[in-house]
């Protein structure tokens, strides 16, 4: 037993010694350009091209598809206020507060602070209350409903690891959909 439980400790260590060594070795700070003094804007269009179907109205329709594009690229201050304001066009779009849950959950940094969990929590009730029209968005709005869950209550590598699981348990089938609406997560 005490074996297990220090092979577990060491590679555990390991993975994160290799996991911080890829990313000190990364090129300078990509995920912060656009915060970087003097350097060129990104646009919306340069971070490829998504197709997330949601239910809400064909041009909010295209926004939605440019803040998940900027969602993977890990644009996370532009993804939040794009699908802010697709909520603000769309109340009725369960996914625009899906994605401003999701632009406040960043996985390979550091743990939310309370404020940032307090405003994803929110944004999990907003959602919610705006209803996924299909199954499908209930499916991505339950899944990151598990990590807000009892943020106050619940440490942050148990609440990563309900994510992953309900994003498992729940989108199993869609991770390579019809026509490329592949998984998220």
């Amino acid at each position: 037993m005490r074996i297990n439980l220090l092979a577990g400790v060491v590679r555990d260590r390991a993975i994160g010694l290799a996991v911080g060594g890829i990313l000190l070795c990364a090129p300078a700070p990509f995920a912060d350009e656009p915060h970087t003094p003097g350097a060129p804007k990104i646009g919306s269009g340069d971070v490829g091209a998504v197709r997330f179907p949601v239910s809400t109205t064909p041009a909010t329709q295209e926004q939605f598809n440019s803040a998940v594009a900027m969602l993977h690229s890990f644009w996370y201050e532009e993804v939040d206020k794009a699908f802010s304001g697709i909520g603000e066009k769309d109340p009725r779009c369960g996914m625009a507060y899906w994605g401003v849950a999701m632009s406040l959950y960043h996985p390979l940094w550091r743990p939310p602070d309370e404020a940032t969990l307090r405003r994803g929590w929110a944004a999990v009730q907003k959602a919610k209350a705006a209803g996924g029209q299909t199954q499908r968005e209930r499916d991505y709005i339950a899944a990151i409903e598990a990590f807000y869950k009892d943020w106050d209550r619940t440490d942050h590598k148990a609440r990563a690891l309900s994510y992953s699981k309900a994003m498992e348990l729940r989108l199993p089938a869609r991770r390579a959909g019809p026509k490329g609406e592949g998984h998220f997560g």
